[in-house]
């Protein structure tokens, strides 16, 4: 039965947790979770070299593309847990809503 993987290795019980803690995140409109999904799309980026939003964009292949889409996720990071964790910063950065 050599042909079986490990079942850790197909295991994609990190991906469900991060789905229920989402859904439990809109529940509770806690936005900062989602800003931390989008930090951690924007390191991965980063490290990989390849960022996915509709379609995979490679750094070495679409570099401004590449690096126009990672920023987006790292500032779509920062405003999202400012606004979400200190809502007094809202003003400052032009957000009016509530």
């Amino acid at each position: 039965m050599s042909h079986f993987r490990p079942m850790s290795a197909e295991t994609k019980f990190p991906t469900v947790v991060v789905l229920l803690v989402l859904l439990a995140a809109t529940y509770f409109d806690w936005y900062w979770v989602w800003g931390m999904l989008y930090l951690y799309w924007g390191v991965m980026s980063l490290v990989d070299g390849q960022v996915y939003l509709v379609q995979t964009v490679r750094r070495e292949e679409n570099p401004y593309l590449f690096w126009s889409v990672t920023a987006m996720w790292l500032i779509l990071a920062v405003v999202v847990v400012v606004i979400d964790l200190f809502p007094g910063t809202s003003v400052w950065l032009g957000y009016a809503g509530g």
